[in-house]
């Protein structure tokens, strides 16, 4: 089913629930890039195009799994034009500080601290990053644990 969409900057498209591609490049390229160019925050310009899907989502009663498609579209271009626009390497743009929190995990897991009060802190720790940055995180621990 085609459907016209509004987005917040105005641009009207046409939109195929069966191949929203269409829909994720406009929202990169119409509003997560120029966003970052703006602001130069990451984590602020992905938030920005979660925020836009999510009203579309609720505005035109779409499927909520398009918020996974637009991240992975956005994963897509992370090796090609968001690098060359920020001019550092994929997990500096999602991750600025990763190799902090992994200091900050080291940390927790050698304080000797019991189960319970280890889980609190290592939550708290984490509470912050988006689901986008857990992943990413996830991702840097294993290849260090894994791939050494």
């Amino acid at each position: 089913m085609v459907k016209t969409i509004e987005l917040s900057t105005g641009l009207e498209l046409e939109f195929d629930e069966k191949a929203p591609h269409t829909l994720y490049e406009i929202i990169i390229s119409n509003i997560l890039i120029p966003r970052y160019k703006e602001n130069a925050d990451w984590n602020f310009s992905l938030n920005i195009i979660l925020e836009e899907m999510n009203r579309i989502i609720k505005d035109y009663d779409l499927d909520p799994k398009l918020k996974l498609g637009l991240l992975n579209q956005v994963e897509e271009h992370l090796d090609k034009d968001i690098e060359e626009l920020t001019g550092v390497a994929k997990i500096e743009i999602l991750f600025l500080n990763m190799d902090d929190y992994v200091l900050d995990i080291e940390k927790l897991i050698s304080a000797g601290l019991d189960k319970q009060e280890l889980r609190n802190q290592m939550a708290k720790l984490i509470q912050p990053l988006t689901l986008f940055e857990i992943g990413e995180l996830f991702i840097y621990l294993g290849k260090n644990a894994f791939l050494k």
